[in-house]
């Protein structure tokens, strides 16, 4: 069950970046001019995008919440880097972002490390 949750923390969290950069896609960026801002954070959290964001961060934390309830933290948390991995593969792949060869072999460090501390 504890892998189950740590699963859907992961997803949830992938998603929901996923879901925020696509949104501020549509959004725009932080306007220089921080009278502009409260205009930028209404249509940012007026985006459907955004609010799907917004409720699966929710979700990560109340399966991760449960998560951590039942087992040891120092076995658990190095899985949720799984979620950078899937982040920079989905970003690639969905974005078309420019992922360099050592960032990759960043994510290949990153899942040699989960799978080593998956096996302790």
């Amino acid at each position: 069950m504890v892998y189950v949750l740590v699963l859907i923390s992961v997803a949830a969290m992938t998603a929901a970046q996923l879901l925020l950069k696509k949104g501020l896609l549509v959004v725009g960026h932080f306007p220089q001019n921080l009278g502009e801002a409260p205009h930028f954070f209404v249509k940012a959290y007026t985006n459907p995008y955004i609010i799907a964001a917004v409720f699966l961060t929710i979700v990560t934390a109340m399966a991760w919440l449960l998560a951590v309830s039942k087992a040891e933290l120092s076995h658990i948390y190095p899985f949720m880097a799984l979620s950078y991995v899937l982040v920079a593969v989905f970003a690639w792949w969905i974005f078309r972002e420019d992922v360099s060869a050592l960032r990759w072999l960043g994510i290949g460090v990153v899942c040699l490390g989960v799978i080593l501390i998956s096996r302790s």
